[in-house]
């Protein structure tokens, strides 16, 4: 993957930013799946079987993804059946080859300006496709008043890489670290050492982390990427004593367990926090049942902020740099997002997380509080599991709890998957086994990221 994404960077170079709507032809996709003369205004024709296809005056449209995505056909569906300039054709690139070699496809077209105007960033690494050129920032679509009263703002500043924001979906959900407030602090936020030293105050080490023995440091340095990175500038810095305590810490923590919390182990102290994900509407209620009345969000340990991560649910997508018809992708994306074309009280059962859109997360939240469904049995917003109960209908201090714990996020989730976090997983082998220092460790991976990040350039 590492190899890909440097051949990517390379052939990216050259690609440049067409604006508007033009006649000329986009170039043909690298495998045998059906794609789309983009930018025709009339007749367009499809590879399926060499016919010509009458979209009337629409003009046509491509949308990549590597894998099938039901939930991006039925939007893409509704949005032509409404559409009066355009008309969105899925290009799959999976067909009968096996994911990996689709994606290699996918990969290898957008880097030779053959991509789809929209980008599906299933299995993909925004971040990465973005500071290599390939993808547009979307702030060029959006005015400050839009990103605040068609969208939640906060939500979308915390998800861009840098200053440019890559990736939208109709849904997100936070990443986050919540705890016993009485044993660990009411505040919102911590360092590291803060973590630790709380920990350590209560008689415990890292194990006191629930959910944190599965890989902590690549989480850790995931969601306080830019401790480490500074993407305006493509920088790195690993080589400081912050980093070093991060590798110590992980070398107690990780067992490669996923521990569940309970609450006999949080009342008997040997649990006093847990890595969770806010995800569902009565989430919430999990965690005060879990932590009792003291509960508190510390977020994910950081030099700065909350330490609450955004990450945007499955369906992400993008506008390919290279795309003759940013504007038309830009609608789709729009209508897409909107998720008007998700029926009513379906948002969570079709993306699971919360709306992007504030009309529709205002709707999801009001409904959240309706004892009953339509057909009147009482309403399940959390099955139990592991010994905790269902967890029923919110009430009106059970949303503000959820208002509250959206607008503590500060940062976005970057993905464990991506380059940098590989690299970081690779090199840390080595001080796991005793055979290198922390500082030794922090310097490999310092010179690593430091060179993928200046082949980006």
């Amino acid at each position: 993957m590492k190899r890909l994404c440097r051949a990517l960077v390379a052939m990216v170079i050259g690609i440049s930013l067409f604006a508007g709507c033009g006649r000329e032809q986009a170039g043909e996709i690298s495998q045998n799946q059906p794609s789309a003369i983009v930018g025709s205004e009339t007749d367009v024709f499809t590879q399926d079987d060499g016919d010509y296809v009458q979209r009337g005056e629409r003009i046509t449209l491509t949308l990549g993804i590597v894998m099938e995505d039901p939930k991006l056909k039925r939007a893409v569906a509704a949005y032509n059946a409404q559409s009066e300039n355009y008309y969105v054709e899925i290009v799959e690139y999976n067909g009968s080859v096996e994911w990996q070699a689709a994606k290699d496809r996918f990969l290898m077209d957008l880097a030779t300006g053959k991509g789809a105007d929209i980008v599906g960033l299933e299995l993909m690494i925004p971040d990465e496709l973005g500071y290599a050129g390939v993808l547009m920032d979307l702030n060029t679509f959006l005015t400050n008043e839009e990103r605040q009263e068609k969208y939640l703002g906060n939500i979308l500043e915390c998800t861009q890489t840098g200053e440019a924001l890559y990736e939208i979906s109709p849904a997100f959900c936070l990443e986050l670290i919540v705890g016993d407030g009485s044993k660990i602090g009411m505040g919102n936020g911590w360092t590291l050492e803060e973590m630790l030293d709380s920990f350590e105050q209560n008689g415990r080490g890292a194990t006191a982390l629930a959910k944190g023995g599965a890989l902590p440091v690549a989480y850790f340095t995931a969601y306080s990427i830019d401790d480490y990175v500074n993407w305006d500038t493509g920088t790195a810095d690993f080589c400081n004593e912050k980093f070093y305590r991060l590798l110590e810490f992980g070398k107690s923590a990780d067992t490669g367990e996923f521990i569940r919390p309970t609450r006999e182990s949080v009342s008997t102290g040997t649990h006093l926090a847990s890595c969770e994900k806010l995800v569902g509407m009565a989430d919430t209620q999990y965690f005060n049942w879990l932590f009792g009345e003291n509960m508190v969000v510390k977020g994910y340990p950081s030099s700065y902020g909350t330490g609450v991560a955004v990450e945007m649910n499955y369906g992400a997508i993008g506008i390919y740099a290279s795309s003759q018809c940013p504007e038309g992708a830009w609608d789709f994306v729009e209508f897409y997002i909107g998720a008007t074309w998700i029926e009513k009280n379906s948002f969570s059962g079709t993306f699971g997380g919360f709306p992007i859109n504030r009309q529709r997360f205002e709707e999801e939240l009001e409904n959240s509080m309706q004892e009953y469904t339509a057909d009147g049995s009482r309403r399940i917003l959390r099955w139990g599991e592991d010994g905790s109960p269902n967890f029923y209908a919110n009430s009106a201090e059970d949303v503000e709890d959820l208002r509250k714990i959206i607008a503590l996020a500060d940062r976005r989730a970057f993905s464990v998957n991506s380059v940098i976090i590989q690299i970081i997983e690779e090199e840390i082998g080595g001080y796991y086994a005793g055979a290198l220092t922390a500082e030794q460790t922090a310097e490999k991976i310092q010179n690593r990221v430091q060179l993928y990040l200046d082949e980006q350039k």
